[in-house]
């Protein structure tokens, strides 16, 4: 099964009922988040942090393609 994730702001006070099982244009609601997803990313000092971690790992330990996959996903998850 396909999932889309959407972030949409609304004025406060007119956002929807949301409920579980909500239908969204044939689909059907199965999470739901009260605040910003943005809230949960890493700072750029963290990122900085982990990816130097990382990069201190010997090739023997973790896959190259595996290596910038994870990068990849840590440059995503920063504010």
């Amino acid at each position: 099964m396909g999932k889309m994730t959407f972030v949409v702001d609304f004025e406060d006070g007119s956002e929807p009922v949301i409920q579980a099982g909500f239908n969204i244009a044939g689909g059907r609601l199965c999470a739901a988040a009260w605040h910003d997803y943005r809230d949960d990313h890493l700072s750029p000092e963290q990122r900085d942090i982990v990816i130097e971690s990382l990069n201190e790992l010997t090739r023997d330990e973790i896959d190259e393609e595996c290596h910038a996959e994870i990068i990849n996903k840590i440059e995503l998850l920063t504010f």
